[in-house]
């Protein structure tokens, strides 16, 4: 719509008339030769031009050039999106390097165990370059399916994005086939399989064939490549410790943030959504309209109040505006603070069961004709006039000079725009007095709010059958939107399944070497047994090598785990990032099938038969 749409709403003409309405953004189309810099040095320049010209309201303010691509949906508003899909990379990236252990340590092991039939090749002619290219290219096959798989799986679990709902924004997540995404997938597979087929490549490569032909040979040299495999399996369980930890922060965090008080109640309330002005209402016949509305809505059954309000918590940005305190000049060059608020009705507070803890509500009889009034939370009254009785104290959000609007009320402090969001200053306005067509009418209900939405539905359509309800759903529906719960349940959903897998690979790599170093020492349990060896002693011997080595992780896991959350204390809500019950489940979980994991072959090597053994030998 042109600009001229905007004389629909009230007070739109400040927009051209003071210079503190700060409310448009600047779009522009670089040339081809100008840079991000280069724009941003010019603006520079400008910026300082409107300062020395109108000091009151420039002065202190400069221009920042970004990227449109930055800017959406509004600018700074997706920094948290960034983080949050920095954060996912990265652990995608330490799962990976799990997986990359995981195989490098099957790969030694099965080089080890090669290394007799690597001696035979060699002694039948094949050169060391053959011996590599043939590792290299069983590496690089299973790097190929393991891709391949990768990437089917990837793309099944991309379309299930397109069914997210985002609550009161409308956002489609494309999950379209994007050949540039999977492409570095399956490259990065390809890579991470060559690569880590390069060191058991070597070691296949470099055989003594005199040393692994003679009897025994194989398991003096095996007895040597232990230290590297150990290595891997303690690097493996600490990376799982790790992401196994951040995950329980994330489910912790979502835990906390949906048991924490908000400042509001949101059971038992219904939202609806609604714009008159959309079909052409003026200003007397809209305030009209709401008021039927509401007499309609208390007479239904089971409702027990009704409000209504320009802004929900948590629902969209709230609006912003600068505030001048009365009797309180600026000082030179500094510019107003600029507070987020609320238009609502008298019956809001009640509806949300926000407390009033000092003062008066808003009444009826606060309309467009009565004094100026506001209602304002404690971190505003905390604010402005620290160490007295706000009550009676005046503002203004048009200027210096008023008109001033005097505080009636102070309200607790609660979440307005994000979960995340520090206490902050905030207040609420009278609907009647701050104008605002696009309301949304709230219910409180003795019964299920989502029950109610057919009869609201019937009400507003038997008013106006051309009424458009934007939306309708439940207060906990809304708070589970971009802005809400959704950031939190997504991060302990993915945290959750890469910690899963970070688990499995850290258990199967505690399995694989475990089992690999029983097999070794077939001959060596096989000849305690038959000096008289008890079967006790022979699983406490295996449970104690592969115990050791997940103590060990375990051990450098807490650390790397107690170093990385430290840097993302910013991530998680209402839990320390260094939160011991997280630590010790974490521990727990992964001590306990890690012991499983060592009692298998464990359990495998009391069952040796000596004669079997040391026939096979």
């Amino acid at each position: 719509l042109p600009f001229n749409a905007m004389t629909f709403e009230d007070g739109s003409s400040r927009i051209w008339t003071d210079r503190n309405n700060r409310r448009l953004l600047v779009f522009a189309r670089l040339r081809d030769s100008v840079t991000l810099a280069q724009a941003q040095s010019v603006l520079d320049v400008v910026s300082r031009r409107l300062a020395q010209q109108y000091p009151a309201s420039d002065k202190g303010i400069s221009v920042r050039v970004l990227p449109e691509i930055l800017a959406r949906p509004q600018p700074y508003a997706n920094t948290a999106f960034r983080v949050i899909s920095g954060l996912f990379l990265g652990l995608a990236g330490l799962v990976l390097l799990l997986a990359c252990m995981n195989v490098e340590s099957i790969l030694l092991s099965r080089a080890t165990a090669r290394r007799r039939e690597m001696g035979i090749r060699g002694a039948l002619g094949a050169d060391r370059s053959r011996l590599i290219r043939l590792v290299l290219t069983e590496s690089f096959l299973l790097a190929l399916f393991g891709g391949a798989a990768g990437v089917a799986l990837g793309v099944w679990t991309a379309g299930l994005s397109s069914s997210i709902h985002l609550a009161n924004v409308p956002l489609h997540l494309d999950s379209v086939f994007d050949w540039r995404v999977f492409s570095y997938a399956f490259g990065a597979a390809i890579c991470c399989g060559i690569l880590v087929g390069l060191v058991p490549a070597a070691q296949a490569s470099h055989t003594e064939i005199t040393s692994v032909l003679h009897e025994g040979g194989s398991r003096s040299l095996a007895s040597g490549r232990r230290h590297t495999r150990d290595l891997l399996v303690v690097l493996q369980v600490a990376g799982s410790l790790m992401v196994l930890i951040v995950a329980g922060l994330f489910v912790r965090g979502l835990q906390q943030a949906q048991g924490a008080y908000l400042g509001f109640d949101p059971d038992h309330v219904l939202n609806v959504l609604l714009d008159p002005n959309e079909i052409g209402y003026t200003t007397a016949r809209t305030n009209e309209f709401y008021r039927e509305l509401e007499a309609r809505a208390r007479a239904l059954p089971g409702v027990q109040s009704v409000s209504l309000a320009a802004n929900i918590p948590m629902g969209s940005f709230p609006s912003r505006e600068p505030v001048y305190v009365e009797n309180r000049p600026l000082a030179p060059g500094r510019q107003p603070e600029s507070i987020s608020f609320n238009s609502v009705d008298p019956g809001y507070l009640a509806t949300m069961h926000i407390p009033l803890l000092r003062g008066r509500s808003f009444a009826e009889s606060d309309d467009e004709n009565a004094p100026l009034v506001a209602i304002i939370n404690q971190d505003m009254a905390a604010h402005f006039w620290p160490n007295e009785d706000p009550i009676g104290r005046r503002f203004s959000t048009r200027g210096p000079t008023g008109p001033f609007a005097e505080v009636v009320g102070v309200a607790q402090d609660g979440k307005y725009q994000t979960i995340t969001e520090d206490r902050k200053p905030y207040f609420y306005l009278p609907i009647a007095q701050n104008y605002a067509s696009r309301r949304f009418l709230q219910i409180r209900s003795a019964v299920a709010p989502a029950s109610l939405a057919a009869s609201v539905r019937r009400e507003i359509l038997d008013f106006d059958p051309a009424m458009p309800i934007l939306d309708v759903e439940t207060m906990k529906e809304s708070l589970g939107g971009a802005l809400g719960f959704f950031i939190f349940r997504v991060g302990a959903l993915l945290a959750g399944v890469m910690g899963l897998i970070g688990l499995t690979l850290a258990v199967v790599g505690v399995y694989g070497v475990v089992s690999f170093a029983v097999s070794l020492r077939t001959r060596e349990i096989g000849i305690r047994i038959a000096l008289g060896a008890s079967k006790g002693a022979v699983l406490q011997s295996v449970l104690r090598q592969g115990l050791t080595l997940v103590a060990t992780g375990i051990l450098v896991g807490l650390t790397g785990a107690w170093a990385l959350t430290r840097t993302m204390i910013h991530s998680f809500v209402g839990v320390s990032p260094t939160d011991p019950i997280t630590f010790a489940a974490a521990v727990i979980l992964l001590s306990s099938v890690a012991l499983v994991a060592c009692w298998i072959p464990a359990r495998r090597a009391m069952r040796v038969d000596p004669i079997v053994a040391l026939r096979h030998e």
